[in-house]
């Protein structure tokens, strides 16, 4: 089978690399967002899946508006049979869509219709959940309302964060790509509507990562997760700004929210709204990451000081 990737993330990547094991997927090129100025030095990065793709030795196309015309003159001309979308960053438009004769299609890092949009990973662990998925769906106009082909749940662990949950997902999402791909192919598969809950996962701003001791403390663990190891949900300590990397609930702990209560051979706790927190790994401004027990001698953290 002919076809055109497109995808920027590193969840895409895994997606990249399970169609790459079967040799019968042709891939003619792949298709990414332009590389963007990123650090202290505003160098410019190329995405994850630009970096894949050359290690691969594949075309690669950064077309700035995937949607125009002139692009859309390169992909006829290459004739995909089908495309293969994967946290990449655009919405495809009809004219687009109507290029491959087997469809668009989307493997999107949720169970649909929970979560459409572009965040979905991080707002499954933000929210709690205990359970999420990925959905092989034929793509329309719409933002991940398109027909499924195929659907398969993955537990979310305990110690899940934003890295470890997206390289299950990729994977997975990869596997069942794989094995949807032929069946619907040879015409197996009968496209089903969305049906249930319908929620939303917008991209999540950086400040979106900026602790509240106010919350209760489960709250605050998911968003460390959430926000693990990228950007990190942080707080601030005698004015400098640290990311709280891991850490765990524990209950019992009254004091008002923010003050550290205990320092222990695991970590240190901060009251919480509700609760505490277990801090178990850390990043202070401009350092490398460290155990909570290294910040705290480091640091000179002592019980009873505050956090903001």
């Amino acid at each position: 089978m002919k076809i055109v990737f497109m995808g920027t993330s590193s969840f895409a990547v895994l997606v990249l690399e399970e169609l790459l094991k079967k040799e019968e997927n042709n891939i003619l090129g792949v298709v990414t967002k332009v590389d963007r100025p990123a650090g202290r030095g505003r160098k410019l990065r190329p995405s994850p899946v630009k970096k894949k793709a050359e290690e691969e030795g594949l075309t690669i196309w950064q077309p700035e508006r995937v949607n125009a015309p002139e692009f859309l003159d390169i992909l006829r001309c290459v004739s995909p049979e089908v495309i293969i979308v994967a946290a990449y960053g655009q919405i495809l438009r009809r004219d687009l869509l109507s290029i491959p004769p087997r469809g668009a299609i989307n493997v999107h890092a949720s169970l649909l219709p929970s979560f459409r949009g572009p965040d979905p990973i991080r707002s499954a662990l933000l929210q709690g959940e205990k359970e999420t998925g990925v959905t092989i769906m034929l793509m329309d106009e719409g933002v991940d309302t398109g027909p499924i082909l195929a659907q398969k749940k993955v537990e979310i662990e305990r110690e899940d964060n934003y890295q470890s949950l997206t390289e299950k997902l990729g994977k997975e999402g990869g596997k069942l790509l794989v094995e949807t791909l032929p069946r619907w192919a040879r015409g197996e598969i009968a496209p089903r509507p969305q049906e249930g809950e319908v929620s939303y996962a917008p991209i999540l701003k950086k400040e979106k990562a900026r602790i509240n001791w106010e919350d209760s403390a489960v709250n605050i663990v998911n968003q460390v997760r959430a926000f693990s190891p990228y950007p990190g949900a942080y707080t601030y300590f005698h004015d400098r700004r640290i990311k709280i990397l891991k850490a765990n609930s524990k209950e019992g702990v009254s004091a008002p929210p923010g003050t550290v209560v205990e320092i222990n051979p695991q970590g240190f706790v901060v009251a919480a709204g509700e609760g505490g927190v277990l801090v178990e790994e850390v990043q202070p401004e401009s350092r490398q990451v460290m155990t909570s027990r290294e910040f705290c001698c480091g640091y000179h953290l002592r019980e009873g000081e505050q956090l903001l």
